[in-house]
This record gives C-alpha cells, sequence and structure tokens, in this order.
C-alpha cells in the first residue's frame, strides 16, 4: 500500500476531531517540528503583506522627546513666514530664522547655518544640547537624547502643508524617515514578527502539550506517550493557523489576528474532548 507524504496526511487530519486521534502515531518528531514551523511561515503571509504596504513609520513610539517640544514658534516661520508664497524652491527652505532654547533643548529654524550643529558619523550632533528639531535651509535635522540623531532631506515636493501643524510636521517626519531607512526596516521588523511569531506558537504547543499530558495520565485516555501528546498538539494547531490565514488575507487586524487565531485553538481542543474524549475511534 501507498504510503501518503506525512504533509498531506497531516493536512488530512487537522480538521477533523476523529482523524486528529486517528493520525496520533502518523508523524515523527522531525515531521512535527516542521509541521509547526510550516505554520507559522503560514501566519508570516498576511503579516508580510501588510508590513509590504507601510508607508510611514511611527518615531514617536521609539524616540517621543521631539514631538513634546513646542515647534509653534518654528512652524510659523516655516509655513507662514516673510517668504509666503514660496517658502520651498527646488527642495530648499526660506524662513525667518528663529530659535528656542531652554537648558538642553532646542527648536529652531536656521536657513543660515548659524547654529554650530556638526554632521558625524553617527548622525548630527549639537554642543549642549538633548533634544532638538532644527529646520536647516535643505534638510530638517532632529537629535533625541543622543540615541537618534539623524536628517532629512526636503523633497521637489515638500510644502508649506507639510508643517502648518506639529500633527501634520509628524506626519512628514515619518514618512520621510520610512523611506529613507525602508531597507533596513522592512527585513527588521519581518524577524523581529516572526520570531515574536515562532515564540508565541512554541509556548502555545508547550502549553497544549501540557494539557493534553494531564489527560493521557488519565485510564480513559488512549494517549500513552509523549510523541502522541506532540502529534496531537501539533494537529490541533493546524486549522486555527489555516483560518487565521485566510481571514487576515482579506481584513487584517492584529487584534482579530490573534483572536482567530487563540479561540480557534481553544474550539479545536473543545471539539476533539467533546467528540473524541481523547479516545481513537471505535471502527
Amino acid at each position: 500500500m501507498k504510503k501518503t507524504p506525512f504533509l498531506f496526511n497531516y493536512l488530512s487530519r487537522i480538521f477533523s476531531p476523529r482523524r486528529i486521534m486517528a493520525g496520533k502515531n502518523q508523524f515523527n518528531i522531525w515531521q512535527l517540528l516542521f509541521s509547526l514551523f510550516l505554520l507559522v511561515a503560514l501566519l508570516m503571509v498576511p503579516i508580510t503583506l501588510q508590513i509590504g504596504k507601510m508607508t510611514t513609520f511611527n518615531l514617536s513610539l521609539i524616540m517621543p522627546e521631539p514631538y513634546n517640544l513646542s515647534l509653534k514658534d518654528s512652524l510659523n516661520s516655516v509655513s507662514n513666514g516673510t517668504f509666503k508664497n514660496g517658502t520651498f524652491k527646488n527642495g530648499r527652505l526660506h524662513a525667518d530664522d528663529v530659535t528656542t532654547k531652554t537648558e538642553q533643548t532646542l527648536v529652531a529654524v536656521d536657513t543660515t547655518n548659524q547654529l554650530p550643529i556638526v554632521q558625524g558619523d553617527d548622525g548630527p550632533t549639537l554642543k549642549g544640547v538633548k533634544t532638538a528639531v532644527v529646520f536647516q535651509e535643505k534638510a530638517v535635522t532632529i537629535i533625541s537624547n543622543d540615541l537618534y540623531r539623524f536628517s532629512l532631506p526636503y523633497t521637489k515636493d515638500t510644502s508649506t502643508a507639510d508643517f502648518r501643524t506639529a500633527a501634520s510636521f509628524e506626519k512628514w517626519v515619518n514618512q520621510q524617515w520610512f523611506k529613507s531607512n525602508q531597507s533596513v526596516i522592512v527585513p527588521t521588523l519581518l524577524l523581529m514578527a516572526f520570531i515574536a511569531l515562532l515564540l508565541t506558537q512554541l509556548l502555545t504547543w508547550l502549553a497544549v502539550s501540557f494539557f493534553i499530558s494531564l489527560v493521557k495520565r488519565s485510564k480513559l485516555s488512549d494517549i500513552r506517550s509523549g510523541k502522541e501528546v506532540f502529534a496531537i498538539s501539533t494537529m490541533l494547531m493546524g486549522a486555527p493557523a489555516i483560518v487565521t490565514t485566510l481571514i487576515s488575507l482579506f481584513t487584517f487586524n492584529i487584534m482579530l489576528f490573534m483572536t482567530v487565531l487563540s479561540f480557534g485553538l481553544i474550539a479545536m481542543v473543545l471539539a476533539v474532548f467533546s467528540i473524541t474524549h481523547f479516545r481513537i475511534p471505535k471502527k
């Protein structure tokens, strides 16, 4: 009799409580680990598509300090200053110089390069200042507590509308920073998402296996070994992962993603228990 490839065998069982129990001896540990890894890869598909659609990144999550500064005077100069009819021309800013300084913070418009900003290998620095937002002639320089220091050049389509309010300024910075660092940000986010999802699924796998191992001790159960416990756990996680992936391809929301995945697993455990009581179905 021709043996069914293990992956087809696995997929043919995960939606049926009876077939899950009947297949508890069908897989070895490496096949189970591969199946678990495959489920993680499947769940990564909608996440990857969402990250690929990104056009901005909320920098206030990692460096809120610059956005807590008072930008009113500087933004007023940039968007409503002396050069009202052409503040930006060919990616260059023309505006009245303004400086608002406290002991360790600075907000300024410095189109004449009066401030001693030094451009180093690690980014711009300004002596005696921990947090700064400086509108220069060709770029906005942002310094945040020596952790984040960068300059964002104006583009040809940059206009006064980008700097009329603190909210519009933040939006512009988020978009321009993402564009400048997209080649690094996207792979980093994908790696972080994969690691987080892999760890979550591994912990879930172990938690479900622990629960089933308690059932294994009962004489009423047909589960007899640790490998059978892991096999049932891996099959229980299959259907929720596939359903979550399909739903997330059409409408992605991280809360919905985690909810469907979690409640789907609970539903499968309850279904197997209520239908089979963790016993092999009688023929």
